[in-house]
């Protein structure tokens, strides 16, 4: 079962490439020298708690999963375990010449995004089961009792302004979803008898799926970037961000839903048995009435799984060498731990910057970040990764700007 689900959100992933954010999020409240603005974001992050790296590779890129391997993953495993994907990509255009409703300081803004967010929550005897069988539970039960996975694929087109000079935004979304699935284990349970001769399956969940096609859902969203500042002194201002990005509903009008309640004990059988087809196997009819299972299809609202973002910035006019920066951030999904993170912002040069952060929380624990910067008059290049040197996940962020 835990094998389907996560080839499920795999397959979910096929069409994304990904973007959202950079740290650290920089702030300038002079107004652009020039008239238009293009932002280009793309982020490919993914980050578990407990599975290795080596083993997500192997199912992203092909390759063997050795026994040293499945055995590393699963020391690190705890009794509930979480893996979560955010691929998406992201282009913005700001015109910093148009005055919406007849506001100066007020410039248009449009948008238009692709974007997939994929989570598994799940136990680690479910982890067990999947890489090495009922091996390890002889004599045992293997729990799998709370089991989640949760996959949205959606695109969207936005329209919004600006201010020119605090750089604020708001910004109202269509959303168009290509796929929506979930499914969860309300109880689930593997027993085998100490003598390998029976085993037992109870299994009640729940699996779900929006109409397969290209366009299964539409929706609104919204986009709020909130920037404002504190004194630190009389001569200095402290600069902060809330953030939410992607807050919405959608409308799925053929969602199809499994409900699986089942429940499954088999014995051993002997030679004699085997030879007269006198097994399971000669009755696949009873076998099958052994499991209830009902399809539904109906119509549904779902939220969609919105950023939220709170950030102390780093003021680009500041002469400063080094400042810091700091957060949390939360997506409003289950398998989602509220994250924390801090780092350095370091200015080398008027076109150069790098700096160092680290985060706790998320689909992970502790992971160290890095990221390195050029900027120019009319050209902003940045490239970054949350997650340096984890065993258990990876991350590429790109962003570019371009003004002219």
């Amino acid at each position: 079962m835990t094998r389907i689900l996560i080839i499920l959100i795999l397959l979910n992933l096929t069409h994304s490439l990904m973007a959202q954010f950079m740290l650290p999020v920089q702030q300038d409240t002079s107004k652009s020298a020039f008239n238009n603005e293009f932002t280009l974001n793309g982020i490919a992050d993914y980050q578990s708690t407990s599975i290795g790296k080596d083993i997500s590779k192997s199912f992203f890129y092909g390759g063997l999963i050795d026994e040293e391997m499945k055995t590393e993953s699963s020391q690190r495993h705890q009794l509930i375990n979480r893996f979560g994907i955010d691929v998406n990509s992201e282009i913005a255009y700001r015109n910093h010449k148009v005055n919406l409703f007849k506001d100066t300081l007020k410039g248009l803004q449009l948008n238009y995004g692709f974007y997939n967010f994929s989570s598994i929550q799940y136990t680690e005897d479910a982890f067990d089961l999947l890489f090495f069988g009922n091996s390890n539970f002889i004599g045992d039960t293997a729990i799998l009792t709370g089991s989640r996975f949760d996959s949205f694929t959606f695109q969207k087109v936005g329209f919004g302004w600006f201010n020119k000079y605090t750089k604020s935004s708001v910004t109202f979304n269509a959303i168009g979803v290509q796929n929506i699935s979930n499914g969860y284990i309300q109880k689930g349970q593997l027993f085998q008898s100490a003598d390998v001769d029976s085993v037992g399956l109870i299994l009640d969940g729940v699996y779900s799926s929006s109409n397969p096609s290209f366009f299964s859902g539409f929706g609104l969203a919204i986009d709020l970037d909130y920037r404002f500042n504190m004194p630190r002194n009389e001569d200095e201002r402290i600069y902060f961000q809330l953030l939410a990005r992607n807050i919405g509903v959608v409308c799925l009008p053929k969602v199809q839903s499994y409900n699986i309640n089942s429940t499954l004990n088999y014995s051993a059988y002997t030679i004699d048995e085997l030879l007269n087809a006198s097994t399971v196997f000669n009755d696949s009819q009873g076998v099958s009435s052994s499991f209830t299972d009902s399809i539904t299809e109906e119509t549904r609202f779902m939220i969609l799984p919105g950023l939220l973002q709170f950030t102390k910035l780093v003021d680009r006019s500041s002469e400063k060498v080094i400042q810091g920066f700091y957060g949390a951030r939360a997506y409003l999904s289950s398998s989602f731990m509220p994250m924390f993170f801090g780092g350095i912002d370091l200015r080398t040069s008027s076109w150069y910057r790098l700096g160092l952060q680290a985060s706790y929380g998320g689909f992970s624990n502790f992971r160290w970040g890095m990221y390195s910067e050029i900027s120019f008059p009319k050209f902003n290049l940045g490239i970054a990764s949350e997650n340096l040197f984890s065993k258990t996940g990876e991350s590429i962020i790109i962003r570019m700007t371009c003004a002219f």
